[in-house]
């Protein structure tokens, strides 16, 4: 399952593995801190014993049983050669031998008094020193099964619960596929759903959502395709009729009018699929003046009612032909219908810019996110679609539209870079 870094998913996930991290690097903090306390009370009871296990007289069995420590069964010596040194101390050694703790005193050094009396012609002055080695033995648990046991089962608890909040959320990921795939284009989806929580019935919902825009959008294209035959017709009949005029000035007029009709209605057809999501760019590079010239011919005018800059500068882009097109036809539409000048075109490197002498446009129709507005819809020019499709046509490509006025001339500028 691939996540992007800011998935929700993604961050539960490093979240949990931190506090896992921390719970377990704080356990072995907390086994450390015991181990220590534990070998520290282990040493003051080894050090309690040796002091009764040496002492000249007395039976301190009781004492020693309650010590949890009592002689051992092994030789000194046995436990120094097979044993594992666990600590050296001054006065002795700490032996592990069979996973038990054995305590093995070491002859105490000798003072001065004692070499003293070595050498001393009267011995029997000072009483001799004796020292006798045992082992004693630590008779309280060693384990460490049972603490580790416990870290484990936490461990596991964790791990379960992370396993079931994933498995709770993975329906949000398959949720945001099926979303993908709806942008696509692919309104036949169904998504399972699993339980009665909150995301089962945001996916519920989904589910009855794809299932009105699925109808709406099947009754969208049943009317568009009637209304698209229906026209067809008409104009088909009327280019026909135009054919069998006699040669002359009206004929041709005639047959320009019924062609453009014709383009008319592909171009809505295409408009259509492009709002929908239906038409995917087919982009090519292209000379500019080759898509002016297809421009020029769908307005049916010709390149001299444009002040033509720039035009040396053999621009080329790489665009899907007929929507850039449609793109720059509905700029230069809006140019000749609201001058009464000659719009100015202006080729550059980086840009393609339209200027023309009228009114500025109102600012509330300068994002031209909006296919409809108050302004446009009581005119009788037109609904204000043109500018939106552009801007949509040309927010595909890659590119930008943008407006701006100055000394009584609109200016439309197609950003390229």
């Amino acid at each position: 399952m691939s996540m992007n870094k800011h998935s929700i998913l993604r961050l539960i996930t490093l979240f949990f593995f931190f506090i896992f991290a921390l719970i377990n690097v704080l356990f072995w903090v907390a086994y450390q801190y015991f181990l220590t306390q534990y070998q520290e009370e282990q040493l003051r009871r080894f050090m309690l014993a040796e002091r009764l296990v040496h002492h000249r007289s007395g039976n301190f069995d009781h004492e020693l049983k309650q010590l949890l420590i009592r002689v051992s069964s092994h030789s000194p010596n046995l436990l120094l050669s097979e044993g594992e040194t666990v600590r050296i101390l001054p006065f002795g050694k700490m032996i592990d031998y069979q996973h038990k703790h054995y305590f093995i005193a070491t002859p105490p050094p000798k003072m001065p008094f004692d070499r003293f009396r070595e050498h001393s012609f009267e011995p029997h002055l000072l009483p001799p020193r004796e020292f006798f080695s045992v082992a004693i033995e630590d008779l309280a648990p060693q384990s460490t099964v049972p603490f580790w046991s416990i870290v484990v089962i936490i461990d596991l608890l964790i791990l379960l619960f992370f396993a079931y909040l994933v498995r709770k959320l993975l329906p949000l990921q398959r949720l945001k596929n099926a979303i993908v795939h709806f942008k696509e284009g692919d309104t036949h989806l169904k998504m399972p759903i699993n339980g009665e929580d909150e995301i089962a019935q945001i996916t519920q919902e989904f589910n009855l959502v794809l299932e009105k825009i699925a109808s709406m959008k099947e009754a969208r294209s049943l009317f568009l395709r009637n209304i698209l035959h229906e026209l067809k017709t008409p104009i088909m009949k009327g280019s026909l009729s135009a054919d069998c005029i006699d040669a002359s000035e009206d004929k041709e007029r005639l047959k320009r009018i019924f062609n453009r009709m014709d383009y008319l209605l592909n171009e809505f057809s295409k408009m259509e699929k492009f709002s929908s999501g239906e038409w995917y760019l087919n982009t090519q590079e292209y000379r500019f003046v080759d898509i002016l010239d297809h421009t020029c011919d769908i307005l049916l005018c010709d390149k001299k009612d444009i002040t033509l800059k720039g035009e040396e500068s053999a621009l080329i882009i790489k665009v899907d032909f007929e929507l850039f097109a449609i793109a720059l036809k509905n700029l230069l539409d809006n140019a000749f219908k609201y001058s009464n000048t000659k719009p100015t075109l202006l080729i550059l490197g980086h840009s393609i810019e339209i200027y023309s002498l009228g009114d500025p446009l109102p600012d509330e129709n300068r994002t031209f996110t909006k296919p409809f507005n108050r302004t446009y819809e009581s005119s009788l020019n037109g609904l204000g679609l043109g500018l939106y499709i552009t801007n949509a046509i040309l927010k595909k490509h890659g590119y930008k539209l943008e407006y701006h006025y100055a000394a009584g001339m609109n200016c439309f500028r197609i950003r390229l870079h």
